[in-house]
């Protein structure tokens, strides 16, 4: 099952590594983000191999994670790990390629005047 969530990468963890018991090599990283919403919400993913590399992320930056849900169990007790396989930058992060100007006007038909948008009569406008 395929999951995504969106949120600000808050934490990068000390990436870890090791030998397994058939002599693969391993390395384990995990990162936090912050979940928006009325009361915000962080998660711990982790990411296995080389899957994703995140050194090329920065904190603060608006990502989107692709991951899984992986469940086990351990001396009686359960245990959840989410499981990230791809991380996407999103939001303001997400620049134009250099020379490439985003279409403002549909082709064919005159730019019109721009409107500024109106302030309310009481300079917000919070429901209370």
């Amino acid at each position: 099952m395929a999951l995504e969530v969106e949120g600000k990468l808050t934490h990068l963890l000390e990436r870890r590594s090791g030998v397994s018991a058939n002599g693969t090599n391993w390395t384990s990283q995990d990162f936090v983000i912050e979940i928006p919403g009325q009361y915000p919400q962080s998660a711990v993913f982790n990411v296995y191999g080389d899957r994703v590399q995140l050194d090329q992320y920065q904190i603060g930056e608006n990502i989107k994670v692709s991951f899984d849900i992986r469940g086990r169990e351990y001396q009686g007790k359960w245990y959840n790990t989410l499981n990230a396989w791809k991380i996407e930058r999103i939001g303001a992060n997400n620049a134009q390629p250099t020379g490439q100007q985003p279409a403002t006007q549909p082709a064919g038909q005159p730019a019109g005047p721009v409107e500024e948008p109106q302030a309310s009569a009481q300079g917000d406008d919070l429901p209370f």
